[in-house]
């Protein structure tokens, strides 16, 4: 079972403020903070919002980040495996996580077709593993833990001693140059952008 070493990434996730980055908010820590055995790490790279790119520029960005972390809780939750699911369109993401993971034997990619709503958490589960969360339960119930990406960079802040504080968001739409940018958390909004954005 997982001893010291997932204490001690909990307790850092914890420190850090490291919540859901998908939506859900909910603290990173629990999620892993379970006597429950792990079998599957999954990461949900499949971001099904079709204008949001977030994920995809994470993946294609930091790689070697994201591998090496995922590859640290495959290891301190004692799982079988790491998976980083992500949609098949997603060219230049795979590109870059396929030239990494050759170097972490124990992790997977997991492509997706561009259907709606792949990314959901029972779907994905299911994808991945081929095991059924039970209605209303959550994927501990089929062995598995499901972290979003942007959560997955962030814990990788979190144990290297970064709090979390900002969010990466995509500006899309009616905009001139849609972009994805690291903004500040909860920042004061008005008709414009009192406060630095820098582009991912």
């Amino acid at each position: 079972m997982p001893g010291s070493e997932l204490n001690a990434i909990i307790n850092k996730i914890a420190s850090a403020g490291v919540v859901g980055a998908g939506g859900g908010g909910f603290p990173t820590a629990f999620k892993l903070k379970t006597g429950t055995p792990i079998q599957t790490v999954i990461i949900n790279g499949a971001e099904c919002e079709p204008l949001l790119k977030v994920d995809q520029e994470l993946m294609a960005r930091y790689p070697a980040e994201l591998l090496a972390t995922l590859a640290t809780l495959v290891q301190a939750t004692g799982a079988q495996t790491g998976v980083i699911a992500l949609k098949e369109k997603y060219r230049e993401a795979h590109t870059a996580l396929a030239g990494e993971i050759r170097n972490y034997p124990g992790l997977k990619l997991h492509l997706l077709p561009d259907v709606y709503p792949v990314g959901d958490e029972h779907l994905l589960t299911y994808s991945v593993t081929g095991r059924t969360i039970p209605p209303g339960g959550l994927p501990l119930q089929a062995g598995a833990v499901v972290l979003n990406v942007e959560t997955l960079y962030n814990i990788h802040q979190a144990l290297e001693g970064h709090p979390v504080t900002h969010k990466y968001v995509t500006v899309t739409g009616a905009v001139r140059q849609p972009i994805t940018a690291r903004v500040p958390v909860a920042p004061r909004c008005g008709n414009s952008w009192p406060w630095p954005a820098a582009r991912l």
